[in-house]
């Protein structure tokens, strides 16, 4: 039976349809390639895998391992030394991906993706999602409070006394490379001062058991060569999170005519310069509270609005209305009232830095302290309020990365969207949507493209063979 769709349900189910394949497949083009590993003795599925990877386009060793399994008919791992395997590799150098320069009054839309889910495909499927709905921005943990890198890196062994530490994003490069490839704005978060690696092995360096000193230099030098190390690596975006002193009620920096304002704006006009020259973007996370500048926090935390917006591209104020205390401005729960929030938070910044440096602010995605109910309304509520208030766009923050209620609301909003413009074409051309637009979205969309489409050797002109030493 075929189901007839007229006006605009039409419109909604072309809106839907074009928008999940377009975001089911990547925009690349990748060759088709192979090569052909004979086993040797001491080889196993997974050392081979762990060998080639760079060169394909699985992003695990798992994904490459299933791969090679699937690619070969294999029932088992069980490998016999002189057996060939057909290897689908499709590049003779590992990636290197390259950052795509944008404006601060880039609208960045996005979501956190925490660094378990970065070093998994996990971070495509999210990514997927999102793009469905037309958002744009993915920030990725690179370094988090307990002081470990994400991805492998050997600049912490030259600082410090620290042996490998574990990571989970085993190619960044290539992470970069495919996020780039589904058009998304690459952000690497960074926390900064609040690092519980370094503290506790660190003795010069520590200014109490999570924190390092933010004035100390050799603090700052490891900080500087990690950011440089990501510019290199083909971010688009250095975010700074816990660029701060601790809330320990303290204001003493340990250095004589500076206050903790001081030391803070000082050094990131160091990291400024540094991006600026790499030509990408530097965002500083801010608390929430702080946009109210009253003094003590201020003096305490060392963030100076005045002081720092001109060494900053971008502020993202934390306006978690869960995060505000009870009766903050009168409001006895905050967590129930998001629209005022973060509409209130916004302007307040604002009204402070004008045009020099851009407002974009984090919102909640998580149910904390909220009791008239966390569902798509709640997210929606928010993003209103940020567009409202004038902010260049806004990011999502779920620490276990669930956005079902996000999702849904950036969906729901999406198609509104794109049914007012389609609704508004067709007033125009005083006819229906056409057709061609629609057959473009579906060819643009079987595009085969990575990530998640593997593609098998076949015969003819298509299929390179390519050499990688082993």
């Amino acid at each position: 039976m075929m189901l007839m769709l007229h006006g605009r349900n039409r419109r909604r189910a072309v809106i839907l349809c074009a928008a999940f394949l377009l975001a089911l497949v990547g925009t690349g083009h990748p060759a088709r390639a192979h090569m052909t590993h004979t086993v040797r003795e001491g080889d196993s599925l997974g050392r081979i895998a762990a060998h080639y990877l760079p060169y394909t386009d699985s992003y695990t060793s798992e994904e490459l391992i299933s791969d090679i399994r699937a690619l070969n008919a294999l029932s088992s791992s069980m490998l016999s030394i002189g057996q060939d395997l057909t290897i689908p590799v499709v590049r003779s150098e590992p990636v290197r991906a390259t950052s795509r320069p944008k404006t601060k009054d880039f609208a960045a839309r996005g979501i956190y993706v925490n660094e378990q889910n970065a070093g998994t495909g996990r971070i495509f499927d999210l990514t997927r999602r999102l793009r469905s709905s037309g958002e744009n921005t993915v920030v990725v943990d690179v370094k988090e409070v307990k002081g470990t890198l994400a991805y492998p890196s050997s600049i912490p062994g030259v600082f410090a006394s620290v042996s490998s530490c574990p990571y989970s994003i085993g190619d960044i490069s290539k992470l970069i490379d495919h996020l780039h490839k589904m058009d998304m704005h690459v952000v690497a978060r960074v926390c900064v001062f609040r690092d519980r690696l370094m503290a506790s092995s660190m003795e010069g360096w520590r200014y109490s058991e999570e924190w390092v000193d933010p004035a100390n230099e050799d603090v700052q030098q490891y900080h500087l060569a990690l950011i440089r190390e990501l510019i290199g690596l083909g971010v688009d975006e250095i975010q700074l999170d816990y660029f701060r002193y601790p809330a320990d009620g303290r204001t003493d920096t340990g250095v004589e005519g500076k206050d903790r304002s001081d030391v803070i704006a000082e050094y990131l006009a160091q990291i400024h310069d540094l991006t600026s020259a790499g030509k990408v973007l530097l965002s500083l996370d801010m608390f929430g509270i702080v946009i109210w500048q009253r003094s003590m926090d201020v003096s305490v935390l060392g963030q100076d609005v005045q002081k720092i917006v001109d060494h900053i591209d971008i502020i993202s104020p934390m306006l978690y209305p869960s995060h505000f205390g009870k009766d903050f401005d009168g409001i006895p729960n905050p967590a129930d009232e998001p629209y005022y929030f973060v509409r209130e938070g916004v302007q307040r910044l604002k009204n402070i830095v004008g045009d020099r440096a851009a407002v974009r602010p984090w919102l909640q995605s998580f149910p904390l302290r909220i009791t008239a109910g966390f569902d798509p309304e709640y997210v929606r509520c928010q993003i209103d309020a940020a567009r409202d208030a004038g902010a260049t766009g806004w990011l999502l923050w779920s620490p276990g990365n669930r956005y079902d209620e996000a999702f849904a609301a950036l969906e729901d909003m999406h198609v509104a969207k794109m049914a007012e413009k389609a609704a508004l074409q067709e007033e125009e051309q005083g006819g229906s949507v056409q057709e061609s637009d629609a057959n473009w979205h579906f060819e643009k969309c079987l595009t085969p493209g990575f990530p998640g489409q593997l593609l098998p050797p076949v015969d003819g002109p298509a299929v390179r063979q390519l050499e990688i030493p082993f």
